[in-house]
C-alpha cells in the first residue's frame, strides 16, 4: 500500500496537482525511504529534460534502462499469446525502484482506410495497362519487397503498397498507405513517383522514408540521401525540394476541415527511421499519437474512455518491453486503469 500511495503522490507532484496535506505526506515518505528519494530525483530530471533537451532525456533514459532486465522483443511474441491474454484490470502496483523509474520511460510507441481511396481514383491510361500487385504488412510485422526495377521497399506495420509487376512507360509509379523506407534504383529517364493520400513524391534515385498513416496527425517524408520533390494533392501549385537530412511534414486534418497548405521542413533525426532497427523512439509525443504507434507495434487497438488522457506527453524509446510493461509505465505518469480484452485495450 505504501508503494502504491507513493506512486499516486509522485504523479500528483510531477503534475503540480498535489495539495498541501498531500505534499506533507509525500515529503515524509521521501525522508523515510532512500529509494523513494532516488526515484523522485530521477523522474524530476526526466521531466525537466523532456521539456527542454530531448537528447538529454534520451540519455537519462538509456542510463536508467541499463539497470533493469527486460523480456524478449515484442516482435517475437506470437499473435496467439495476445489472444490468450485474460480480461485484466490493473492499477499501479509494487515494482522495484529501478524498474518503476525505467518503466515510466520504457514505453512503446493506426488503423488505415485511406488506401481504399486509391481504388476510386482513375490512373493514367498508360498505368491502367499494367498488371498491378499489392503487398500488405500486418500489425507487428515489417515486410520487404524488391520491385521490378530493383528498388527495395521496407514496409512498416499496418502498411500497404500497390505497385506494377513490371514498370512500363515514362515513369515508375506506386501507391502507399502507411509507412515505408525506399531505396530507389537510379534511372534518370524514368522518375520514381510515390502517391499517398496527401502528397506525391518524385525521385530519380535516393533513400528516404515516407509516413502516411491516415490516423496520424501528419504525413511526413524524411530524406536520407539524394533529392526528392514533393507536391501536395490539395495544392499542386506548391512544390518542395527536399535536401538530404531534412524532413517534410504536412497536417492531415486541418482544424476547420479544409485542406491544409501548411507544411514544415526541419532537420532529420534518427527517430524517423528507428523502426528499421526494431526500435520505437518518441520525443514529447502525446498519448493519442503514441497510442497509434502502440497499436501498430503490438497488433492491438487502443480505445480511450477518457478524452483528457490523450494530451499526456512522453519522451523515451521502446525496444524489448511488452504491452503490460508499457501500460503500467504510463500509469505511473498519468493515473488511469485499463482492460485488455482479445486484441482491444480500453483506457479509462
Amino acid at each position: 500500500m505504501t508503494d502504491q500511495r507513493f506512486t499516486e503522490l509522485l504523479s500528483k507532484k510531477l503534475a503540480d496537482e498535489i495539495s498541501l496535506e498531500e505534499h506533507k505526506e509525500f515529503m515524509l515518505l521521501l525522508e523515510e525511504n532512500a529509494g523513494y528519494r532516488q526515484e523522485y530525483e530521477s523522474l524530476s530530471h526526466y521531466f525537466q529534460y523532456k521539456e527542454t533537451d530531448q537528447e538529454a532525456a534520451m540519455q537519462l533514459f538509456e542510463q536508467i534502462k541499463s539497470k533493469i532486465e527486460v523480456p524478449e522483443s515484442p516482435l517475437k511474441v506470437s499473435a496467439a499469446a495476445i489472444n490468450e491474454m485474460p480480461l485484466t484490470e490493473v492499477r499501479a502496483g509494487r515494482y522495484g525502484n529501478w524498474y518503476r523509474i525505467a518503466a515510466v520511460l520504457a514505453i512503446g510507441i493506426c488503423s488505415f482506410g485511406a488506401y481504399q481511396l486509391f481504388y476510386k481514383k482513375s490512373f493514367p491510361t498508360e498505368q491502367t495497362a499494367l498488371v498491378w500487385k499489392e503487398t500488405n504488412s500486418p500489425g507487428r510485422r515489417v515486410s520487404k519487397i524488391r520491385l521490378g526495377d530493383g528498388t527495395l521497399v521496407t514496409l512498416n506495420a499496418e502498411s500497404q503498397l500497390r505497385y506494377p509487376a513490371e514498370f512500363k512507360g515514362d515513369s515508375r509509379e506506386v501507391y502507399l498507405s502507411g509507412e515505408a523506407f525506399f531505396d530507389v534504383s537510379k534511372d534518370a529517364q524514368h522518375p520514381f513517383v510515390i502517391h499517398t493520400e496527401k502528397i506525391n513524391i518524385k525521385v530519380l534515385g535516393t533513400t528516404f522514408d515516407v509516413k502516411a498513416y491516415k490516423n496520424d496527425p501528419h504525413t511526413e517524408a524524411t530524406l536520407i540521401s539524394g533529392a526528392i520533390q514533393i507536391s501536395m494533392k490539395d495544392h499542386p501549385e506548391k512544390q518542395v525540394l527536399l535536401k538530404p537530412k531534412e524532413k517534410f511534414s504536412i497536417q492531415n486534418h486541418a482544424a476547420d476541415g479544409k485542406a491544409s497548405a501548411l507544411y514544415s521542413v526541419i532537420p532529420f533525426n534518427d527517430t524517423e527511421i528507428s523502426w528499421m532497427n526494431n526500435k520505437l523512439v518518441f520525443k514529447n509525443e502525446t498519448f493519442e499519437v503514441l497510442a497509434n504507434s502502440i497499436s501498430r507495434w503490438y497488433g492491438v487497438t487502443l480505445i480511450f474512455k477518457n478524452e483528457s488522457l490523450k494530451n499526456a506527453r512522453f519522451t523515451g524509446f521502446f525496444e524489448k518491453e511488452n504491452i503490460s510493461q508499457a501500460l503500467k509505465a504510463l500509469q505511473l505518469i498519468e493515473p488511469f486503469r485499463y482492460k485488455i480484452q482479445d486484441k482491444t485495450v480500453y483506457i479509462y
